[in-house]
């Protein structure tokens, strides 16, 4: 059977917040960090006050949580010299270790793109872990344009 037929990809709902939080604490365990006590709370407490965030959750056909992808849409306003176009930023694409290869983050990246084609978004962009460049190419993703700049203030500024 291919298991992605059996995957299901929806919009999560407030009841799936200890999900999406326990799929971000496996990617955060993969990525070095130490997780204390608590922090499956506060995330999952965090992902419910966050109104502006997306998120979908893959499935598998017990309701096992899969994977998870989510972002936030950025609507531009109005200008006299361009149209009031929106974009969204993927925040976390995750897909647990046992369920990777079987086609699960294409899933989600698809139902994203189909989201955003329905939502008036322009333009989708992330930032892609070496190993997950070749998932993002497959799905069309292309490096960004030389006039990309940013700004980090607090803690993350850079000397």
């Amino acid at each position: 059977m291919d298991t992605t037929q059996a995957v299901r990809v929806r919009p999560a709902e407030p009841r799936d917040a200890f999900s999406v939080a326990a799929l971000h604490i496996q990617d955060e365990r993969e990525q070095g960090g130490v997780v204390r006590p608590g922090f499956l709370d506060d995330l999952a407490d965090a992902w419910l006050r966050d109104r502006a965030r997306r998120t979908w959750l893959a499935e598998d056909p017990s309701g096992r949580p899969l994977g998870v992808v989510h972002g936030t849409r950025v609507q531009k306003l109005p200008s006299t010299r361009r149209p009031a176009t929106a974009w969204f930023h993927v925040g976390l694409l995750f897909v647990s270790a046992d369920a990777r290869g079987q086609g699960i983050g294409e899933q989600l990246l698809r139902t994203v793109v189909e989201w955003a084609g329905s939502d008036g978004v322009t333009r989708i962009q992330l930032h892609a872990h070496t190993e997950a460049r070749t998932l993002y190419e497959r799905a069309g993703f292309r490096p960004p344009s030389e006039r990309l700049m940013e700004l980090r203030l607090g803690p993350h500024a850079q000397a």
